[in-house]
Parts: C-alpha cells; structure tokens; sequence
C-alpha cells in the first residue's frame, strides 16, 4: 500500500494534472490552491520552492499575477510518484 503523498509533491501533481506543462499552459497560483483547498500564499511559497529546484517555471500575465508550470525536471519528478 503506498503512503500518503507529501503535500508539496500533491502540489506538483496537481499542475500536472492541470497538463501545465509548458508556458501556455501555465496556471495561476490561486487556480492550484483553489483545487487543493488552500490558502494560495502557501500553493506560491511551494511553488517558488520548486522554482528554485529547477522543478517549476513562473512568469508574471498581463494582470500581474504569477503563472507557474512544470519544467522538464519537474514532469520527471511527479512521473517518478508513479513508480
């Protein structure tokens, strides 16, 4: 029987689960909190934390707001829960 995920990483799943995968298929923070039913400081704190592994990519829309999505590294990693 396999454990309960670390929450972060059910942050990364969900991106892609959200098959943001690339820069056009970015997503907003508050999009991925809303699904996980959190506040969307904490999903962008993560996030960032993943940014700074290499695991995620942001950039900031035409409103302000910080999209984020999987990087090659990152699709990995969520791959390797599955395994």
């Amino acid at each position: 029987m396999r454990e309960e995920l670390p929450f972060p990483d059910k942050v990364l799943q969900t991106l892609h689960n959200l098959c943001s995968t690339a820069a056009d298929l970015a997503r907003r923070g508050e999009e991925v909190a809303r699904i996980l039913e959190k506040e969307p400081a904490e999903i962008e704190g993560i996030l960032d934390r993943y940014k700074s592994e290499g695991c995620v990519e942001s950039f900031s829309d035409n409103e302000g707001k910080k999209r984020y999505y999987l990087t090659g590294k990152g699709i990995i990693k969520v791959c390797s829960i599955f395994t």
